[in-house]
């Protein structure tokens, strides 16, 4: 104990902790701080949701908006490799005629940059249509959260997002909300 002038106590020192101990105890300090700081994050992050989605028309305009540009995309991508077919019937067409030779250095080449470029469009395609499926389920846990959080929940009380916190956050914040 530390005790004043007059004999009261000041404050009571505990006794002097062990090197294991001492680390047990920041230990402990260091997981409480986490704790705190993701419960203060978790809060944040849901005041966030409902300043930028306030109702389900808010919600809804905003996957609209980032699902355009990806519809658009898959759409040129598409219109892309129509183009790649139809500039193939010919080549094919040529080919058929070297059927037992040996087909000309350049339309060997020509055919095979056609079917290069195909690939390509088929592999872009498939991209795009997979980031329109984590997009949307993206956009439903966050629809999910924000009905709890619109019916009363306390912000910072749902724990994360299903999908995955970084980026709900990234994706939330490049959409327009209006």
């Amino acid at each position: 104990r530390v005790l004043n002038a007059d004999g009261s106590v000041r404050n009571v020192v505990g006794p002097t902790l062990t090197a294991d101990e001492r680390a047990d105890k920041e230990a402990r300090e260091r997981d409480a701080a986490a704790a705190f700081a993701a419960k203060q994050d978790a809060v944040r992050r849901d005041r966030n949701l409902i300043a930028r989605f306030p109702d389900e028309a808010a919600h809804k305009k905003a996957r609209n908006a980032a699902l355009d540009g990806m519809r658009s995309a898959v759409k040129a991508s598409e219109a892309r490799l129509a183009l790649l077919a139809k500039a193939r019937k010919p080549l094919a067409d040529e080919a058929e005629f070297y059927n037992a030779k040996t087909m000309p250095a350049t339309l060997r080449a020509q055919l095979e940059g056609n079917e290069t470029s195909t690939e390509a469009q088929r592999s872009l395609i498939q991209t795009q249509q997979l980031e329109v499926v984590r997009i949307n389920k993206l956009y439903d846990a966050e629809l999910e959260r924000l009905k709890k959080l619109w019916r009363g929940a306390p912000a910072g009380s749902l724990g994360p997002l299903p999908v995955g916190d970084a980026a709900a956050e990234s994706a939330s914040a490049t959409a327009p909300a209006k």
